[in-house]
């Protein structure tokens, strides 16, 4: 069992993903930032970030540099189309999860880090799965 594959069993374990939930939508960014503009920041580090960069570069065989801080990360990152459109693949295999609320806005259930990458690297819709 791969490591997507792994995730996804964790999660329909979990109840966050369900069998009849497997098909993600290209939700804009902008539905699921909050009114000041963040999204995914909960337990964000510079740290986890880059090693969420790294993570990906191995699954999805990218040959990516080391990088000493995000900042550096997500200007090298952006310079590079093939890079961000392997990262957008990645997360489609894992897409994010979230509710949604009454007000026609979401709330980010699972995938904080993964949407917070796609913002910074200015994607502008995210995979995501609506949860129930």
């Amino acid at each position: 069992m791969n490591l997507q594959e792994q995730l996804h069993r964790i999660k329909e374990v979990m109840g966050i993903l369900k069998e009849d939930e497997q098909e993600f939508i290209m939700l804009p960014m902008d539905y699921i930032k909050r009114p000041n503009g963040a999204v995914g920041t909960q337990g964000f580090t510079s740290e986890s970030l880059i090693n969420l960069v790294k993570h990906i570069s191995n699954v999805m065989e990218l040959d990516l540099p080391e990088y000493e801080s995000v900042k550096d990360m997500i200007y090298s990152l952006r310079e590079n189309p093939n890079a961000i459109e392997k990262i957008v693949e990645y997360v489609k295999n894992d897409p994010v999860t979230v509710n949604k609320l009454p007000d026609d806005t979401y709330h980010l259930k699972d995938g904080n880090h993964r949407a917070n990458l796609l913002n910074l690297l200015n994607v502008s819709s995210v995979p995501t799965i609506i949860s129930q």
